[in-house]
């Protein structure tokens, strides 16, 4: 009896050891699936698939490309946006076209503001004043500067002179030609002033800003809408004040054609048309009524 139950007691060992055999041999197949998932699923180039989208947003300027403040990207776990590839592409196709137009545009248009300078300065020489009319630009558009004292006016009035007239007819022609808007800016230099019709170089400015506008809008049809008459004192010198050559500088009316909106006037091919000009703009004579007639008289309020 003893004999048989240690034998059994044997048996019963040798199963125990090995029992551990199969579940080993199943946790090692299952690390082996597990394995060949992961390594399955490595093979999709996620930070390639990443760039691609991250090019796209760059150029389309969409937010939230993965990496930037917007949000989570696609990538990321974010919300995936329901645009279509070919729609995107369209809509880069057509900015760029866009931007192509536009740049066509703006080349033409200071084309044109250069052609008006140029006819300017002949304008200008024709009229003996050459050296008291300049250019400069500026980011608000194409500056022609005329001397007042001496040109436009005499010192201390706001009345047009005779010969101001003159250079103001002149000036008019290629103004009404143009689609561009116009501000007429009154200037002085330091010198106080205390009239009765000026107490103070900003009265004397914005008269003779005035003044210039009404004759162009009055006598030389430039249209009302497209002009505007500014007062600036001596607050906007362009020379040194402290000698005489600079304060005469500095007395001035400056006209300022300006160039905001320039994409949208040279689309207008009938005012930029530049193979259709005048032949001769300065060949124009001045008005042939009495040009004191209606020039603003010292101490009116014209």
């Amino acid at each position: 009896m003893s004999k048989k139950k240690k034998h059994h007691e044997e048996h019963e060992e040798h199963v125990n050891h090995e029992a551990w055999v199969i579940p080993y041999a199943d946790m090692l197949t299952l690390l082996m699936a597990l394995f060949l998932v992961m390594w399955a699923s490595s093979q999709v180039d996620v930070n390639k698939a990443r760039e691609v989208a991250a090019g796209f947003a760059d150029s389309l300027h969409i937010v939230g490309s993965g990496d930037g403040v917007g949000g989570k990207g696609v990538f990321d776990g974010g919300v995936q946006p329901d645009v279509k590839p070919d729609l995107l592409t369209g809509q880069a196709l057509q900015a760029l076209e866009e931007s192509k137009l536009n740049a066509a545009a703006h080349a033409a248009a200071l084309e044109q503001l250069e052609a008006v300078r140029q006819q300017i300065e002949q304008g200008a020489a024709e009229a003996g004043v050459a050296n008291d009319v300049t250019f400069r630009n500026e980011e608000r558009g194409l500056i022609v500067s005329v001397a007042a004292e001496g040109v436009l006016f005499d010192a201390g009035s706001a009345a047009l002179r005779i010969d101001g007239l003159v250079v103001l007819d002149r000036l008019a022609t290629v103004i009404a030609a143009i689609p561009n808007d116009v501000i007429v800016e009154g200037h002085t230099d330091n010198t106080p002033i205390s009239t009765a019709l000026f107490p103070s170089n900003w009265e004397l400015s914005t008269a003779r800003a005035t003044a210039v506008t009404r004759h162009l809008v009055d006598q030389r049809g430039v249209p009302a809408q497209r002009i505007t008459a500014s007062g600036r004192g001596e607050h906007h010198p362009v020379a040194d004040n402290a000698t005489a050559e600079g304060r005469a500088r500095n007395r001035r009316v400056d006209f300022v054609i300006v160039t905001e909106g320039l994409v949208v006037a040279a689309s207008n091919t009938a005012a930029f048309d530049t193979d259709v000009a005048p032949a001769s703009p300065f060949d124009t004579a001045p008005t042939s009524s009495n040009p004191t007639a209606h020039a603003p008289k010292e101490g009116s309020h014209e």
